[in-house]
């Protein structure tokens, strides 16, 4: 195995352990904060859903709900960690117990 795979599988495994630890927090917590970073935008704060809340269209009254993003969010990171497991098939990366994982900055927002 050549260094540059050998990396690239850590990146990927430790992708996915982030991705599994933040979905069991999800999980765990049907009312923890979703917190948000437009991408491309330097100027953006970072947005934060709480339960409650919603997000509102500015140029509508159209509104996306705590619950709804919370849903798609769980389903966007199950689909990812689904790829990444496919990706890490086979090496020692993907099938870590979630006991030995750690997430960065569990801070809330």
């Amino acid at each position: 195995m050549t260094q540059a795979h050998t990396d690239s599988t850590k990146a990927l495994a430790m992708e996915r352990h982030r991705l599994a630890m933040h979905l069991n927090l999800l999980e765990k917590d049907a009312t923890h904060p979703l917190d948000f970073h437009v991408e491309g935008s330097h100027a953006t704060p970072n947005l934060v859903l709480r339960a409650g809340q919603a997000l509102r269209s500015a140029h509508s009254d159209v509104r996306l709900d705590y619950e709804l993003m919370r849903q798609v969010f769980l389903e966007s990171l199950r689909s990812r960690l689904a790829e990444l497991d496919e990706k890490l098939a086979g090496t020692e990366g993907g099938n870590l117990p979630i006991e030995h994982l750690q997430y960065g900055d569990q801070t809330e927002a």
